[in-house]
């Protein structure tokens, strides 16, 4: 079953795009809602332009979206995402939590958990999948990047469990992970468990996060999912909980300090001249003509930037460049749909430059 469709656009300048419609306009065109970057407009102003427009514009629908468009949507707005239940829009996140139904959002409660004799929370795991959750701990991963509290309800089939018991279930079973793949399990512990340092797992053993960072940082960054953003947000949410903790980086979290360093420094020096970001991401410079490709690109590139990088160094003019272009681009693309995984990384990425760069 297709989630999204593909169609040819013909843009102005008379270049054909293809592009996913899985995050569409839903109502009539008006003007766009950015001008081009110049003296007047500030770069602030187009940051906060772009959010609304794809906040308020672009509204997922249960018709014609699954819970993969659903939880990219959450990085980028969290509660404020908006979803269109027959007719009536609503907070998709709420809908969701409250027992709702889409494609895709397979959660099930399973047996009570010997660390929390509280019931476990998890959700089915269709690797690759663009409909449900397509890596293990991914729709997790996603949520916790919204500062949700760790008792935020979530019904599952009538029964109220919270966002720690999805939590806490992603604690048990990480000796079981089939694909040792634990990008998004590192977003998810550091975010819903910043305080704590061990924890037993299924196996009954004692883990902390040090071997999943050691084992991520070796990984290949280049052959990783979206030229290795995602393992990369995975690292520096690693780096930024230990140094929270005010511990000396060594070991596995030394290695992933490394690795994201010198991912920034490849990132600016293939960035492209017009401010984009390499569409080969870390590995050498890159430019594509297709408009849904940059944003996906860029946008990616920038979710990572922004988290890994301390607020006096956004402030860099090459990061600023990469802001702006992105900003530009979506303008370009306000009257055309969109592949849901670029757009709302990317503008998860204007919320976490906005909110680092302007303190808001």
């Amino acid at each position: 079953m297709l989630v999204t469709r593909f169609l040819i656009i013909q843009w102005p300048l008379s270049i054909a795009m293809l592009v996913a419609c899985g995050c569409n306009r839903s109502e009539p065109t008006t003007p766009t809602m950015v001008a081009l970057a110049s003296t007047e407009t500030s770069l602030k102003t187009l940051v906060d332009d772009s959010l609304t427009f794809n906040r308020d514009r672009r509204v997922l629908s249960v018709d014609r979206n699954a819970a993969w468009q659903v939880a990219h949507g959450a990085v980028a707005f969290g509660k404020d995402l908006k979803l269109d239940v027959d007719g009536e829009t609503v907070s998709a996140l709420e809908y969701l939590f409250n027992d709702g139904t889409l494609r895709g959002w397979q959660l099930s409660a399973g047996p009570i958990l010997p660390t929390t004799r509280r019931p476990s929370l998890r959700a089915v795991v269709e690797a690759g999948s663009y409909v449900g959750q397509g890596h293990v701990d991914q729709f997790l991963g996603y949520l916790s990047q919204n500062a949700l509290a760790a008792n935020t309800p979530i019904v599952v089939q009538g029964q109220q469990l919270t966002l720690e018991d999805w939590g806490r279930t992603a604690q048990w079973e990480i000796p079981n992970n089939p694909f040792r793949e634990y990008s998004w399990t590192l977003i998810a512990l550091t975010n819903l468990f910043p305080d704590e340092y061990q924890w037993q797992s299924s196996d009954g053993k004692q883990w902390t996060l040090e071997p999943l960072v050691e084992f991520e940082a070796k990984q290949d960054i280049g052959a990783s999912p979206c030229g290795g953003m995602h393992r990369l947000m995975g690292l520096a949410h690693a780096v930024k909980y230990w140094k929270r903790r005010g511990m000396q980086l060594q070991g596995g979290y030394a290695l992933a300090n490394q690795v994201v360093e010198q991912s920034i420094e490849s990132i600016r020096r293939f960035q492209n001249s017009d401010g984009s970001f390499s569409t080969n991401y870390t590995l050498r410079p890159g430019m594509s003509s297709d408009l849904n490709t940059r944003i996906g690109t860029t946008g990616h590139t920038l979710e990572f930037l922004a988290y890994a990088m301390e607020p006096e160094q956004l402030k860099e003019a090459w990061v600023e460049r990469g802001v702006e272009r992105l900003c530009i681009l979506l303008d370009a693309a306000s009257d055309v749909d969109l592949e849901c995984g670029g757009l709302y990384h990317g503008l998860g990425g204007l919320q976490l430059f906005r909110a680092k760069r302007w303190k808001e």
